[in-house]
């Protein structure tokens, strides 16, 4: 069986797929995530389960799972804590990391200000929400991880690798935004300069190309031609809907924060899809039969018909259902999912504290 690589790369919206260089070779399709910011649409994108995005948190049975009872050697690096273990995003995974350590909790007063709805702002004002990132490596070194367990693992090998600097601030020291413009973004976007405007959206592609790169760099030093995927967990907002990045509890699913590019190597598939497809059309590609619990949608078969997307914080949700031509919303709903004798609420995920300190200090606010 052919060994597959998944590579997603954190906000990257459908209008900048030209800053993949790399992969201007390969058709690009517009995909649609299952959530708006990074965990409950990772999680619903390895579950292919609408669930995972109702409760941010990973439903069995993964792709991993899957192809490790295929015969699969599987390994995952995703440099974040919104992919942490306790999420359940290492299962089926023979080596997994996150690279967060424990102990890196920061300011206690800042964690405070971040856990407060009524404060939220004052945190946002005293300390930027930028990601911090002392203790986690640059996406190169997590490529160089990957390749060499890829290369030293058995085959036949499922990849996945999550990219952290096309995140906000776009890269690290002088590769960044500044604070002070990132704050002006944030508290007063409708007083950025076209300058400005131009400047973040320049830092923000040139993070993309620097992914690319990485990208390129994965593929030519693996010991393998492997079917590849590539897309982004969810897009960014450059002032669209009157605000910048991604906020999620805004729980917006405005095009701009939920169409992604999506490369595919070794499978040839057609239209736009929604990324719960991606997983039935990978392992499908290497003769691995899809569970039936999955709700995505093996492209080598047919053509996607409709995605859902699921934005929820804490107890509301919105949900946007397109058949790819029209689209619709319902804002800030109760949500729940039923499956048989299963039933799902939208509900905050209850975390332990050293994991919620570790979300708040790399900027999810309200991480749960």
């Amino acid at each position: 069986m052919d060994d597959i690589v998944l590579v997603t790369a954190d906000s990257v919206r459908r209008d900048y797929a030209d800053a993949f260089e790399s992969l201007s070779d390969l058709p690009v399709r517009t995909g649609v995530t299952g959530s708006h910011y990074t965990r409950p649409s990772l999680a619903s994108l390895v579950s292919a389960s609408y669930r995972g995005a109702i409760t941010t948190e990973v439903v069995s049975p993964t792709i991993a799972e899957v192809l490790s009872e295929a015969g699969y050697t599987c390994l995952g690096y995703t440099p974040t804590p919104n992919t942490d273990a306790r999420f359940g995003f290492d299962r089926g995974f023979d080596d997994f990391d996150t690279f967060v350590e424990p102990g890196n909790r920061g300011s206690k007063l800042r964690q405070k200000l971040g856990s407060i709805d009524a404060l939220r702002w004052i945190y946002y004002k005293i300390y930027p929400p930028q990601a911090k990132s002392e203790n986690r490596p640059r996406d190169r070194e997590v490529i160089e991880r990957a390749i060499e367990e890829f290369n030293d693992a058995e085959p036949p090998r499922f990849l996945w690798v999550h990219l952290m600097e096309t995140h906000r601030p776009y890269g690290v020291g002088d590769e960044a935004m500044s604070k002070q413009l990132d704050q002006k973004a944030f508290f007063k976007p409708d007083k950025l300069t076209d300058e400005e405007q131009a400047q973040i959206e320049g830092k923000y592609a040139d993070a993309i190309r620097r992914a690319d790169d990485d990208i390129a760099h994965l593929l030519a030093e693996i010991d393998s031609d492997p079917t590849l995927a590539v897309t982004a967990d969810h897009g960014e907002g450059f002032g669209e809907e009157g605000f910048y990045f991604h906020q999620g509890h805004k729980r917006s699913v405005a095009d701009f924060q939920t169409k992604v590019p999506v490369f595919f190597d070794g499978v040839d598939v057609e239209g736009p899809l929604s990324l719960l497809d991606i997983p039935p059309t990978l392992v499908e590609s290497v003769g691995v039969d899809a569970p039936a619990a999955w709700h995505g949608t093996n492209l080598l078969e047919s053509d996607s018909e409709y995605a859902v997307t699921i934005a929820p914080w804490h107890d509301t949700a919105t949900v946007a259902w397109r058949d790819y031509e029209k689209t619709f919303v319902a804002r800030d709903a109760d949500v729940s999912f039923e499956e048989g004798d299963t039933t799902a609420d939208v509900e905050r995920s209850d975390v332990d504290q050293e994991l919620e300190e570790q979300l708040q200090d790399l900027g999810y606010m309200d991480a749960g």
